[in-house]
């Protein structure tokens, strides 16, 4: 894997500087450490990272290529594998041979080229996981979901269930009692009362 030179960005308010694969113009951010900062609530600086969680997982590369996915960076950290395998001299020597291009010179073997892998089979979701109603929800890595509007859901598994366990969002919470329980609403995920447990799911508009 390549050597990959991730960003510092802070919130504008103060606090810790995280690592991200890119500072976008607009929209939300989500750093290494899985905390996504909302839109126009951060910006790019040059110290360095001083956020504990962001510099170790900065040294695992399964998940630094997995947040270049995420936030669509995916050609750039194929770019950097293009050119470190170029530097290794991986790339196949070509000879131009001259003469007819129809007639092949005697002797010459064609060129036996390895068949293309499978295509994996696409990843099915289950509509229902646990506490959490998947529909419209993005997989963040094990246990970790996250909505349309940058709100990040983690849940635990007890047994062989689901449990909710955190809702992380930067932005409005309203937690309303009643009689079932505690309902809370954080941007466009709602979590309420179900059974006895919760159920996670997107807000109806």
């Amino acid at each position: 894997m390549p050597r990959i030179a991730l960003a510092s960005v802070r919130r504008k308010s103060g606090g810790r500087i995280h690592l991200t694969p890119r500072v976008p113009n607009s929209g939300p951010v989500t750093t290494l450490c899985g905390q996504v900062l909302g839109d126009g609530t951060f910006m790019a600086v040059d110290t360095p990272a001083d956020c504990a969680n962001c510099q170790r997982r900065s040294k695992d590369q399964a998940r630094i290529s997995g947040a270049f996915f995420e936030q669509e960076e995916g050609s750039e950290l194929l770019r950097l594998s293009l050119e470190q395998a170029q530097a290794r001299g991986r790339r196949p020597a070509l000879t131009v041979v001259p003469g007819n291009p129809g007639v092949k010179p005697a002797g010459e073997k064609p060129v036996m080229w390895p068949a293309p892998a499978p295509a994996p089979p696409p990843e099915v979701i289950p509509d229902q996981l646990g506490e959490l109603a998947t529909a419209g929800f993005k997989p963040s890595g094990e246990g970790v979901w996250r909505s349309p509007g940058g709100v990040i859901v983690k849940l635990k598994r007890e047994g062989k269930e689901w449990r909710f366990a955190e809702l992380v969002y930067d932005g409005e919470v309203l937690a309303t009692r009643s009689a079932r329980g505690i309902k809370i609403r954080a941007g466009d995920v709602e979590v309420a009362p179900s059974g006895a447990g919760y159920e996670v799911s997107i807000r109806r508009k």
